[in-house]
Parts: C-alpha cells; sequence; structure tokens
C-alpha cells in the first residue's frame, strides 16, 4: 500500500508541473509576446478597410492593389472604398464603416477633438513642398499679377479644410495680413471649379488635378499663388488610423496590419518614382481624372512611409486655434502615438 501511494504522489506531482507549464505557454501565447523558448509570436495581421477620395493621394494604394503587394506581405484583407466627398469619408470613419482614411492634418485634429483618438502612420503625399500642388487660380480674362493682388478679392475656398489653410498661408507669405484675406464659401470642389472657370469666381484655391485642367482651359496660377513654390511645406494628405482599430482586442494586431500596410506602400512607391507615367492610366481610372488631362498629366513622386513631424503638425493646430476651429487642447503627441 505504501508503495502505491508513493506511486499516486509521483503521478499527481508530475501532472501539476505539466499543468503549469501548459498554463505558462498559454498565459504567454494570449499574451501575444514570446513562446516559452523566447521566441516572439508572430502577430496576427488583421482585415483593413481604408476610406479615400478619387483623387491623386491614394495612387500608391491602388498600385499596391494592382500588383498584389498586400497579399505578399502578409495581408489578409484590404479594401480601398472610395467616396464622393470628404464629408462621406469623414462620416464613414465616425461611424466605423472603415478603419482609416486618407485626409488632411485638420481632420485628424478634429476627430481627437471630438474625443475620436486616432493615429496619423505616414504622410500620403505632400512630404516636400515638390509633392501634391495646391494653388491659387485666377479666373481667365483677370489679370492678377501676385497674391497681394487679392487683398480683399473674395477668394473660393471652404472654412476649416487644406485650402483654406493654404489660401491663408500664402497670403501671409505675400504679406498680406488675415484681415486683408476675402474668402467666398463654396464648399464642392466641382462647383468652386464651374464658378472659377465661368468667371463667377475671380479667384480660387484647388487642388490638383483641378488646377492641371484649370490652366488648360485659360485660367491661371496667381504668382506667389503655388505652393510647391512656396517657402514652407503647407499641404500635407496622411494616412488617418482609428487607434481603437490599431490597438484591437478580437486576438488580431491592427498594428502589425498598420506595419505590413506601409511596406506595401513603399514598394508601390519605389514603383510609381521609378516610372511615373506608367501609372497615369491608373489616376485615370480610379481617381477619374479629366480626359483633357489623361494624357499629359504630370504624375507625382511619392513619399516613402514617415509620418508628418511634430512641427507640421502644431503649425496646424496654431492655424485652427486662430481660427477658432479647435475648441479644446491637441498636441502632435496625441495624433502621432494615438494617445
Amino acid at each position: 500500500m505504501k508503495l502505491y501511494a508513493d506511486a499516486m504522489r509521483t503521478v499527481l506531482a508530475v501532472s501539476l508541473v505539466a499543468t503549469l507549464a501548459l498554463a505558462g505557454c498559454a498565459s504567454t501565447k494570449t499574451a501575444g509576446t514570446r513562446e516559452p523558448s523566447g521566441t516572439p509570436v508572430a502577430a496576427k495581421p488583421a482585415p483593413i478597410r481604408i476610406g479615400t477620395l478619387a483623387t491623386q493621394d491614394s495612387l500608391p494604394l491602388w498600385v499596391a492593389e494592382e500588383k498584389g503587394y498586400f497579399t505578399k506581405v502578409g495581408l489578409p484583407k484590404v479594401e480601398i472604398l472610395s467616396f464622393p466627398s470628404a464629408v462621406e469619408c469623414q462620416a464613414a470613419f465616425t461611424a466605423g464603416a472603415v478603419d482609416a482614411l486618407m485626409t488632411d492634418l485638420i481632420v485628424p485634429a478634429n476627430l481627437r477633438a471630438s474625443g475620436t483618438k486616432v493615429v496619423i502612420p505616414t504622410v500620403m503625399l505632400g512630404a516636400d513642398t515638390a509633392q501634391g500642388r495646391f494653388a491659387i487660380v485666377g479666373a481667365p480674362k483677370t489679370t492678377f499679377k501676385s497674391m497681394a493682388d487679392l487683398k480683399g478679392v473674395s477668394v473660393g475656398t471652404a472654412s476649416a479644410t487644406i485650402t483654406e489653410y493654404v489660401l491663408d498661408k500664402l497670403m501671409e507669405e505675400a504679406g498680406v495680413p488675415a484681415g486683408g484675406v476675402a474668402k467666398e464659401e463654396v464648399k464642392k470642389m466641382p462647383v468652386r471649379f464651374q464658378l472659377l472657370m465661368a468667371g463667377q469666381l475671380k479667384a480660387a484655391s484647388l487642388p490638383e488635378p483641378f488646377v492641371s485642367l484649370a490652366e488648360l482651359q485659360g485660367a491661371y496660377i496667381v504668382p506667389g499663388g503655388d505652393d510647391t513654390k512656396a517657402t514652407e511645406n503647407v499641404s500635407q494628405s496622411v494616412l488617418c488610423v482609428s487607434a481603437k482599430y490599431a490597438d484591437r482586442a478580437d486576438g488580431a494586431d491592427g498594428a502589425a496590419t498598420i506595419k505590413r500596410l506601409l511596406g506595401a506602400w513603399n514598394k508601390a512607391v519605389a514603383d510609381i518614382n521609378a516610372s511615373p507615367d506608367s501609372f497615369r492610366q491608373t489616376l485615370v481610372t480610379k481617381a477619374g481624372m479629366p480626359q483633357p488631362l489623361a494624357a499629359t498629366y504630370k504624375v507625382s513622386a511619392y513619399p516613402k512611409a514617415m509620418p508628418p513631424s511634430a512641427a507640421e503638425i502644431q503649425k496646424v493646430l496654431d492655424w485652427m486655434k486662430t481660427k477658432g476651429y479647435l475648441s479644446v487642447e491637441v498636441t502632435p503627441r496625441d495624433l502621432l502615438e494615438g494617445k
């Protein structure tokens, strides 16, 4: 009997050790950090839905999709959803219908101010002044010789948007005080373009490809009104990701997804920058590039994945505060780290 009791105690002890070891392994894997051997556990990427507009800013995403780069970097599913307006794209993001969106720095600041935590992992276009042209365009038959000539002239723009920010910054660079900048509120970009070309607006703040199309049809960039020639970089589009998505609680790793997404982005950027004209047709198809520009439009260079600097974000935040567009404190760290 004693031998039997001793044997049973031995069996129970071994079983207990094995159970604890298995529990330790399970705990380690659940935490998603390391295997018992010390080897890092591979992150499980999650599907991602990206909201965008039909503009040139998203060209590397479309190229990555066409070339299968998302699959090559191990992403299970990437959906690129185009919206007809920035308002609808932002609404989809706020509602959780998309996990990320292409936008400017003003939108993430407003989202954070309203309580939605976000993170900006990269600039999509506008890492330097040469990328992503915005311009102040004079209507046909007008004769503005400089930005200073626009003092007191109503310029078509939309309040609390990147086009207003560009207008204010270029007028400031021209020495025009804030009180001398007059504005005509025209929210929809196509309508603003049409009013300009019809002469109902004497000038307007526009992005590409509207700038090139306006030039083709008799309008012109007001001297000093081209942000690619400004002394500082004033227009950037960025990828804005929900902080909730980046820190998922369903076992998948949103942060790993973003890292791999940026890897696919870099592959597409390398292709575009090596042969820009090869991807003009993609812009025609995906971004609705007007046919008059289909054979001649100059495809921009694109930046490798890198977040905007804190200084660049702070300039936008300062402008928003001055204009009364930001009622609560938002810092660059809030937007870069999703805090």
